[in-house]
């Protein structure tokens, strides 16, 4: 990367919902300041939107689709929200990821730019991302997915947590993913590349246990990647 303002990170948190069955995500808060922070230093612009409905998420990402991007390197994009399943929550209605990256179109000046997406959300049974111990078998039956992959060029799209199981997070010190994810961007990215980087956050996260109680065992949550990304990505130094 090589402009002045590497590009915009935009995170779309959600703490409270329409739907009082979903818990207040408490914690949230804390995640949103750390990438602020982190991605600032990289010469990023960050937006934060709180709590949008499901067709206000829609607008701006239609609204981030149709900016010219002439000028910018990197597009990021947060998700930090419940899940459940193959779904996550808007403030309103449950819906599919994909919309985070099909609304990158050839009409779009970011269609062959970078674009990293990262979603912090349980991916499992219930709509929470507390800890849980989830057991599978070699005959449980696997729900094909009803959304596509990121077909579009250029996208890195990194869950928190493998499918069917949870994230997990604290109401005090904020989500495992999140912070791991933003102390391997603080301390690599000026040297070190994407990918390189975020073998390093799941490291991180491997060994982050989460004490589960009334359980003998602790559990451990690993982050999975789908990429389309076609060149070796490099954060330039700071100081450069």
């Amino acid at each position: 990367m090589t402009k002045e303002k590497l590009g915009h990170v935009y995170v779309f948190n959600h703490t409270t919902f329409i739907n009082k069955s979903l818990e207040t995500r408490y914690g949230s808060t804390k995640d949103c300041r750390d990438i602020e922070k982190v991605f600032q230093e990289l010469k990023f612009d960050v937006i934060i939107y709180n709590d949008l409905l499901y067709q206000e998420i829609l607008d701006k990402l239609s609204n981030i689709a149709k900016m010219d991007y002439s000028n910018h390197d990197c597009l990021i994009i947060f998700v930090l929200t419940h899940g459940k399943k193959d779904k996550l929550f808007a403030r309103d209605v449950d819906y599919y990821p994909d919309v985070y990256w099909t609304s990158f179109t050839e009409r779009s000046g970011f269609m062959y730019k970078p674009k990293l997406i990262f979603i912090q959300g349980s991916r499992g049974d219930e709509a929470d991302d507390s800890v849980q111990l989830r057991k599978t078998t070699e005959t449980e039956t696997i729900v094909p997915r009803t959304y596509s992959v990121p077909y579009v060029p250029d996208v890195l799209l990194m869950f928190s947590c493998y499918d069917v199981y949870f994230s997990w997070r604290s109401g005090v010190t904020g989500s495992a993913f999140v912070q791991c994810l933003c102390k391997e961007f603080e301390s690599r990215a000026k040297n070190t590349d994407l990918l390189t980087l975020l073998t390093f956050v799941n490291r991180r996260l491997s060994m982050h246990f989460m004490r589960v109680p009334n359980q003998v065992v602790n559990v451990r949550q690993m982050a999975t990647i789908v990429s389309t990304l076609n060149k070796v990505l490099y954060f330039r130094p700071i100081d450069k």
